[in-house]
């Protein structure tokens, strides 16, 4: 099974309809179907995290082997903050799926297998890459599922600092600091307001 060419023939098949939700999950004919739909609409949330602040250069990605070479060290630091950025940003995402829904706590797995594969797809990285990014993200998940799973504001307020830290921007000035966690925090609010209960709603009607 080529996890990735499944996501890229998915993204293809559906982008014809536009991303329907309802004509996305009326066409699913297993759980692992809906989890895999629901998990494309999951990575587009924290992307879109992403996109939606300030430090949206820090996150560039130079799939160049060339590059990879004759700069190691910067390439490294370029690619452990665009895994940590996502990485963190989905957390944040899964953190409002699971108080939404909290059965598919049972299911995360399968779906940061899902996720990464669509993200695989977006970005443009190998499965070499992806299994790398995912077993990442997987120990994030491990040493931050009591926070997502918390419901406490001080969980999401640790979890948006984690985020902003993961950028590296190298900034010492305190006022400086608090200003772009704010906006940070701003961020991730108007992504959890936005948060797609259209998508959630359909995918609960085929996966129950």
């Amino acid at each position: 099974m080529n996890i990735i060419l499944d996501a890229k023939n998915w993204q293809k098949k559906f982008k014809l309809i536009n991303y329907c939700p309802r004509e996305i999950f009326s066409k699913s004919k297993s759980k692992s179907d809906s989890l895999f739909s629901l998990s494309f609409f999951l990575m587009i949330m924290a992307t879109e995290i992403l996109f939606n602040q300030p430090f949206g250069q820090k996150i560039g990605i130079i799939h160049n082997n060339l590059y990879k070479k004759i700069f190691k060290k910067k390439y490294e630091k370029i690619e452990r903050v665009e895994i940590n950025t996502f990485g963190y940003s989905f957390l944040l995402i899964l953190e409002k799926l699971f108080k939404e829904e909290q059965s598919l706590q049972n299911y995360v797995k399968e779906i940061i297998n899902f996720v990464t594969s669509h993200w695989a797809t977006i970005v443009n990285f190998n499965e070499k890459e992806r299994i790398r990014r995912l077993e990442i993200i997987y120990s994030m998940w491990e040493e931050n599922r009591k926070l997502v799973l918390s419901y406490k504001d001080e969980a999401k307020i640790d979890l948006i600092f984690y985020l902003y830290k993961s950028f590296e921007l190298g900034i010492s000035n305190k006022r400086i600091i608090k200003k772009n966690i704010s906006v940070v925090n701003f961020t991730v609010s108007k992504a959890k307001k936005e948060f797609r209960f259209d998508v959630l709603n359909e995918f609960k009607k085929n996966f129950y």
